[in-house]
């Protein structure tokens, strides 16, 4: 049972046969070449285009369909060589394809290397009640360590799960994944979520996507993205690890927060954990499966435990993010905030509790302690963030000067004057 968070459920369209447009030139200044092979394992001119001069750095491979929904067209384009040869497929217009390939950090998508993957270090298992699921192999993995760096092999544009038809959607993503590199091709199709769907088909390909994209966003455009190694990781509602994506390098990291130890599972979150149980189990229905963690199952009287810390986590939480009015004993409160979170499990979310304490703390006026906190926020927050978080800034600017800071002694109505 594998993985991922997708921003909107997915419905399986019927058994009918699809028919295919006809094929399309790729568009100008775009592209030169398309393939038309059945298995796009060579790039020539398509029949009846013109070569022009391409504003691509990167040999992009068109597809042999695509689909318009108003004012765009949806094509399939793939990048053979990406990632050290495994490949990478888009479903998007030739207008994101432009931007995206003139990226400042368009070079560094080549060349960031996957050096986290250490073979010796993971391997994928069969998880009882659970499928496959990656465990650590021979040695205990140590927390703050990032044990898998994985590029996306498939990503389709947000829009196009918006506006086209279900069985258009179906048409691109399975030829997006059919066009990709063999050992790719075959790893997307093992991916779960098509159990009891012919293997291959346009429907699995939906439904291994349904089940297993994550929602990223390169620049201002959104992405839904499977990551062929990352999506082997299962779900706890208690997480050893967390993943971070970078836009920069097009690279999911896969961080532990807790040590794990040889023949242990290593779990991601696919929901808000912050929920109760019930609300948790609700939302992992998507994914078809109950979880079986041990925060999900303890003793009845534990579970009332767990879920009234969980409440009393998110009441906490909203009411210091108030900072239009006083609060008691907001140090107190955030201090608790981080025990609250160590209770649950959710170590990966820890650098939220560290902001909050160290907002509290120069609220009141103790420097020393807000200064303590907003490195603590650092530390676990660039592991599993990007520089580009707000947190991260607000967290510098408190440190380089806590009493010129907006939150100095703010607590106490006598906020930083200009």
């Amino acid at each position: 049972m594998l993985l991922t968070q997708v921003l909107v459920p997915l419905t399986l369209f019927g058994q009918s046969p699809l028919g295919l447009p006809p094929q399309t030139c790729p568009p100008h200044g775009v592209i030169n070449y398309i393939s038309t092979c059945s298995k796009h394992s060579h790039i020539i001119p398509a029949p009846g285009c013109t070569a022009k001069a391409s504003t691509i750095r990167q040999p992009w491979v068109v597809g042999s369909l695509c689909h318009r929904a108003g004012d765009k067209e949806y094509c399939v384009y793939m990048l053979p060589d990406f990632n050290d040869g495994k490949g990478i497929s888009l479903v998007t217009t030739s207008s994101v394809i432009r931007s995206v390939s003139t990226l400042p950090h368009h070079d560094r998508w080549w060349s960031t290397p996957n050096t986290a993957n250490t073979p010796d270090l993971l391997e994928v298992k069969p998880i009882e009640g659970k499928g496959l699921g990656v465990v650590a192999a021979n040695r205990t993995i140590r927390k703050n360590t990032r044990v898998m760096v994985d590029a996306p092999g498939l990503m389709i544009e947000h829009g196009a799960f918006t506006k086209l038809r279900t069985e258009m959607l179906a048409d691109l993503i399975h030829e997006a994944a059919s066009m990709l590199p063999y050992p790719s091709r075959e790893d997307f199709f093992a991916l779960s979520g098509a159990e009891g769907l012919l293997r291959n088909s346009k429907e699995s390909a939906l439904a291994i996507v349904g089940k297993n994209a994550f929602h990223t966003k390169i620049e201002h455009i959104e992405f839904h993205a499977v990551f062929l190694d990352v999506s082997r990781v299962n779900h706890a509602c208690s997480p050893n690890a967390a993943y971070h994506f970078d836009p920069l390098t097009m690279r999911k990291s896969l961080i532990t927060v807790r040590d794990i130890h040889p023949g242990e599972e290593l779990t991601i979150g696919y929901v808000d954990l912050t929920q109760p149980s019930q609300t948790r189990q609700a939302s992992l229905s998507h994914w078809n499966f109950t979880c079986s963690c041990p925060r999900c199952t303890q003793a009845s009287r534990r579970q009332k435990e767990s879920d009234a810390r969980t409440a009393q986590l998110v009441n906490i939480r909203n009411e210091l993010d108030q900072y239009d009015r006083g609060v008691q004993d907001g140090p107190g409160m955030a201090e608790l905030l981080t025990i609250l979170y160590e209770l649950e499990g959710l170590e990966a979310r820890l650098h939220e509790a560290y902001y909050r304490a160290a907002i509290e703390f120069n609220g009141i006026g103790n420097r020393w302690e807000a200064i303590k906190f907003a490195r603590l926020c650092l530390e676990r927050g660039l592991l599993l963030k990007d520089e580009t978080r707000p947190f991260v800034g607000e967290m510098r600017a408190l440190i380089e000067d806590a009493e010129g800071h907006w939150s100095w002694r703010f607590r106490l109505g006598v906020g930083h004057q200009d």
